[in-house]
This record gives C-alpha cells, structure tokens and sequence, in this order.
C-alpha cells in the first residue's frame, strides 16, 4: 500500500497450502501474521490494533463466525472478512449478523481478495479515524507510567487508540540517564506508544510554569482526549508536583485519571477499576525493559506486581485490575474501552 501505513492483518486459516497462497498474495500490503485456530488468533488479539481479520469459516473449535465475534467484542474498528468454501445464503447471512463486514465464496480470484482486503483495511482505518481516542500518560520519571498505568495503555493500544507517553526527568537519581531513556524507549516500543522525554531534574520537579509549560507544549501537539497522571497522595514530591501541574496544563482535557505508584500512600482513593486480565504478561514484559531498576527496586519483582493487581480485582469480577482515581471524565464512563464494547470490563466501586 504505497504512500500508506503498513496493514496489520490477523488470517485464520487450518489449511497450511492455502495459508502459504494467501500469505504470499497480501505480504506487499503489510503484515499478514497467520494462525491456524481461532484459538491462537484469539490470544494475538490484544498484541496489535489489528487493521483486518481473515478467516476461514470452517475452523477445528472454534469457528469463523465465533472468531468474528471474539474480535469485534475486543477491537470494534476492525473489518472483518469471512472465507467460506460454502456458496450458502444462509452461511452468508449468518457472517454477517455474527459481524462480519464481508463474505467471499472459495475459491476466490487473488485480485477480487487483494482488491476486498484493501477496501476493508481502509474502513477499519476510517473508523478509528471518525472517533479517535488520543491518550497521554505523563510520569515524573521513567517507568512511573508503565507501572501505574501499562496495562491500561496497552487496552488503548489493542483498541487502535493513539497512545503518547511524558516522562518528565532522566531519573539521572536511581540509575544512568542515558540507560534509564534507552530503556523508557524500549518500554514504549513494547507499548506501542510514542514517547516524550525531557529533562527537568529528578527530585526537584516543581508544579510551576517550567513543569506546566512542557506539559501544556506536549498536549497542543497530540491534543489528547483522556490524561493519565500521577496522584497527589504520595510521598515523592515530583509526584506530587506533577499531579499539579498536570491538572492546570490539561484543564481543559475532558477525562482525567490518577494512578497508583509504588511511593502512593494509603490515603490513594480509587473509583474506577480496569481489568487488565489479556495484558498483564505483556505489561510485565515492559517492566522487564526497566533492566537497570528491576534488578534493584524491589517493588517491581513480578509477583508482587502481579499480586498487587490481584488485589484490586477485588472491586470488580476481572482477576488483575489497574485502580485509578478519577479527577474529571465529562464525556464517558469508561476510559480504557472503545465504544460499544459488549462486556463492561470496567466496574465503578461498590
């Protein structure tokens, strides 16, 4: 697709000779990553904002109809196209209202595919485009986002949502500067966001015009609908002072959130509860790019991450959770969700 984003394709199809043909038609259009069961189709869901599933109707367990569903309920943008070697009505029928976008009979002209494949492509990327959530993240210091909020960004991501990271200091405090930013790039990569890195003092971050300013110059740029920040109950003064200066740069962003941090105290009051149940092992796998702090901090040793999600899941019926406290959300209950997510995976408290 010349001159245009690379396509991020998910094909379901048991036949392995027909799988090699498909692959080798659409691998000039992007990236075609193949599974032979729905099954294996289903946990790549949540990896990548997937531009167009592929599937073939007749799947062992789980079928094409059920895939179909299985992606929409995770990535509503997502076209889908069905294959069948089934020149049924009924079958037809039945794609569509499972939510398929589209229906082709096998065997099917390579050119018909290509051309179907490229017009579905572009709806998926029209949707997300006609309702496009943008997400900030803004963190005093690297990893502070990725631990209160990775999983968390890592729903937008799956979603197809724009995710951008601020992480305000080196950290030049707990480690090397210049190995604590290559990691904060690692870490974003893995995320799928894009990353702002400036360089205000570690320990002496205020909450005046310097530390407002470079937030305020990063929310012009992406102009972002939802902010995720630091709360004032903690015991790191750059803590504190960003949650400050970040409500007055982002007052008029209309959803605004608070996370947790290894320094928050007990005093932290969350209402809003995500289940981060798909995303938990790649939000560990983005701790681990923090090799210069993992090794040290024992806050981030795995099972006590793990253990402290297990514990927020108590307000909800998910099994890992990221708490956050909520400052503003004008315009939607949930913060992590695209619209019209069947399943509400988000529960305020009880």
């Amino acid at each position: 697709m010349a001159g245009e984003p690379e396509a991020l394709i998910l094909f379901v199809e048991d036949d392995d000779v027909l799988a090699a043909v498909v692959l080798e038609l659409l691998a000039p259009l992007g990236e075609v990553r193949w599974s032979p069961t729905a099954e294996e189709a289903i946990a790549l869901l949540p990896s990548r904002p997937w531009d167009l599933l592929l599937s073939d109707i007749d799947l062992p367990g789980v079928n094409g109809h059920e895939m179909v569903r299985r992606t929409k309920a995770a990535q509503p943008d997502v076209a889908t196209l069905i294959l069948s070697g089934h020149a049924s009505f009924d079958q037809a029928v039945e794609a569509i209202r499972a939510g398929a976008d589209d229906y082709l009979t096998k065997p099917v002209e390579p050119a018909r595919l290509v051309a179907k494949v490229r017009e579905l492509v572009e709806v998926t990327r029209e949707r997300r485009a006609q309702g496009r959530e943008r997400v900030l993240a803004v963190g005093a210091h690297p990893d502070d986002v990725e631990i209160g909020v990775g999983g968390i960004l890592l729903r937008h991501a799956a979603a197809g949502h724009d995710v951008a990271l601020l992480t305000l200091t080196g950290g030049e405090q707990g480690g090397e500067a210049g190995v604590r930013a290559a990691e904060s790039r690692h870490a974003a990569e893995l995320l799928g966001a894009r990353l702002f890195h400036t360089d205000l003092s570690d320990t002496s971050v205020s909450d005046g015009g310097t530390t407002i300013g470079v937030i305020k110059r990063v929310i012009d740029e992406i102009r972002p609908t939802t902010v995720y920040t630091h709360t004032a109950r903690d015991v790191h003064q750059d803590h504190r002072n960003v949650h400050h200066a970040t409500l007055v740069a982002a007052r008029g962003i209309p959803r605004i959130y608070c996370y947790q941090a290894p320094s928050t105290t007990v005093e932290f009051k969350p209402s809003r509860f995500v289940s981060i149940d798909p995303h938990l092992e790649r939000k560990l796998e983005v701790i681990r790019a923090f090799a210069s702090q993992t090794a040290v901090r024992s806050y981030l040793d795995e099972d006590l991450m793990r253990s402290t999600a297990r514990y927020w899941s108590r307000f909800t019926q998910a099994r890992y959770v990221e708490p956050l406290e909520v400052v503003r959300e004008a315009d939607a209950p949930d913060p992590s969700s695209p619209p019209a997510t069947p399943e509400r995976e988000v529960a305020d408290a009880r």
